[in-house]
């Protein structure tokens, strides 16, 4: 029950720094939403993080001015890419952390554009696009995503819940 209070703690931190703090600064634009259930899902490898990773997705359409579901979609289909990442891969290396975080952003945005794309028949991609992508959203999230780890070993910490020790 104690690894769900903390799911919630940083759902509202995601909410409240994607609308509220990060909103301010134009240039400075961090996927919290994303970036939430990829760190979660590295450290708890349970079979739950599908339903976060969908549940941190409707609510960043809750907040976009894109289609409604869209994000959810997004994120269901990544949930089964950072899990597999997670389970086979992973480590717990805190310097490959900001690449793997930047790389599932990376392709996270550019699944956006091809469904959008697809269904919506939008320009297609140009250089400038990819641009904008890689230096406000992707190396945003990169930055923040070693200070919100650490959060998340405090938390844990704080809680005596250990998120990687658990049976899955």
């Amino acid at each position: 029950m104690l690894a769900f209070t903390v799911c919630f703690i940083f759902w509202i931190i995601s909410i409240c720094g994607e609308t509220f703090l990060f909103s301010a600064i134009h240039w400075f634009n961090p996927n919290l939403f994303f970036l939430v259930p990829v760190l979660f899902c590295l450290r708890w490898r349970g079979p739950e993080n599908i339903y976060m990773f969908v549940v941190w997705g409707l609510t960043a359409d809750c907040f976009s001015t894109l289609p409604y579901g869209l994000y959810g979609l997004t994120f269901l289909i990544f949930s089964f890419f950072v899990r597999w990442y997670a389970v086979k891969v992973n480590q717990s290396d805190i310097i490959a952390l900001p690449i793997v975080t930047g790389v599932f952003t990376f392709f996270s945005n550019i699944m956006i554009y091809l469904i959008i794309t697809l269904f919506f028949e939008e320009r297609e991609i140009s250089i400038i696009w990819i641009k904008d992508i890689f230096f406000y959203k992707v190396l945003a999230t990169s930055l923040v995503a070693i200070p919100v780890y650490k959060l998340l070993l405090y938390f844990e910490s704080f809680f005596k819940i250990h998120l990687s020790e658990r049976k899955f």
